[in-house]
């Protein structure tokens, strides 16, 4: 039925062969953002997974790694703290000192699972996203260009 729901919504763009999964789809949500998310079923779990990752631009990485340490960490400390609030899981990979990418989780349980609920979450995992592209464009660059996605 998920499988369904991503091809009414025109999101679906590719199943993904994983051996530790039942399924696991790659979508593109909002359609034409050219923002990916993968949606896994794990075998042997209960739930199904919302996953995607953000990238820090190559600019936005040597930006941020040229501050000095404490507006560095008041930045990435700031992020940590508004994504606090969110619905959804976040990993700074490698980590806070060196940060290349956050990765963002959602969860929803089997019993759980409805259209409504994955369309939530989905918007969920974009707003993450899009709360990062915004604040290290306003917070990395010095020019005033207003950009919906990067």
């Amino acid at each position: 039925m998920v499988r369904e729901w991503l091809i009414e919504e025109e999101i679906l763009k590719a199943e993904v062969p994983d051996e530790n999964a039942v399924w696991h789809y790659v979508v593109e949500f909002p359609k034409n953002s050219k923002q990916m998310c993968e949606i896994i079923k794990p075998i042997g779990k209960d739930y199904i997974l919302v996953v995607s990752v953000i990238v820090l631009s190559e600019n936005h990485y040597k930006a941020l790694k040229s501050l000095p340490y404490k507006k560095r960490r008041e930045i990435i400390h700031k992020w940590k703290m508004d994504l606090l609030f969110r619905n959804v899981e976040f990993r700074m990979i490698p980590d806070t000192d060196d940060l290349q990418r956050i990765e963002f989780t959602g969860i929803i349980y089997d019993e759980e699972i409805t259209k409504p609920k994955l369309m939530n979450l989905l918007r969920e995992v974009f707003k993450c996203k899009l709360y990062i592209i915004w604040s290290a464009k306003y917070e990395l660059e010095s020019g005033d260009e207003d950009y919906m996605y990067l």
